[in-house]
């Protein structure tokens, strides 16, 4: 029976992040010559049967820098800028707030999801550390890119004391390892334990 009203558009693919239901559109692809048969166009790094491609996930996640913004981190999740808010606050998403500002490191985002995925992990991943690649001691430029901040935030993290550091001779030092208690402190994740 036709009530004369369009058919509403097939649903794809559903991918599921956090509990969300996020439709994955399904695109005809050119060199197919078969109607109907489609093949599902899916979330960057998800094949058609819904498992990552390396590959794909990789220059995928190549596209973002290594601290999130809370826009980007909506944009990744497909989710609302207040919903992402709301899961840094309550823990789900892992995350340091430092003087207010959330800083959300890529690789413990891309680790999380990781670990939230219903497909079997065939390498248990190593624990993330975003400091593994500065050296002992820190500049404030160091720390502006490890944040994703401007100098002037930077500064009033240390000179606020936010951040722990050492002026001498006009310069800030910054100790890796007060660095790293720091960022265990400011996360909104429980201690490991061991």
């Amino acid at each position: 029976m036709s009530t004369g009203l369009p058919a509403p558009p097939r649903q794809g693919r559903l991918l599921v992040i956090m509990g969300h239901r996020i439709p994955i559109a399904n695109r005809v692809e050119p060199s197919t010559k078969t109607a109907g048969r489609q093949r599902a166009l899916t979330h960057p790094g998800i094949s058609t049967n819904g498992t990552l491609l390396m590959a794909e996930d990789d220059s995928y996640w190549a596209t973002y820098p290594d601290t999130l913004s809370v826009a980007e981190v909506a944009k990744i999740l497909r989710v609302k800028k207040p919903s992402v808010f709301l899961r840094l606050k309550n823990g789900t998403i892992p995350a340091h707030q430092i003087s207010g500002s959330w800083i959300i490191f890529k690789p413990e985002l891309r680790a999380w999801l990781d670990s939230t995925s219903n497909q079997a992990v065939s390498v248990v991943p190593a624990p993330v550390d975003v400091l593994e690649s500065y050296p002992d001691e820190l500049s404030y430029r160091d720390l502006m890119v490890l944040f994703g901040k401007s100098k002037q935030t930077i500064y009033a993290w240390l000179n606020g004391g936010d951040i722990a550091g050492f002026h001498v001779s006009g310069r800030w030092v910054i100790h890796k390892a007060q660095l790293r208690e720091r960022l265990q402190l400011s996360s909104n994740q429980p201690p490991a334990t061991d």
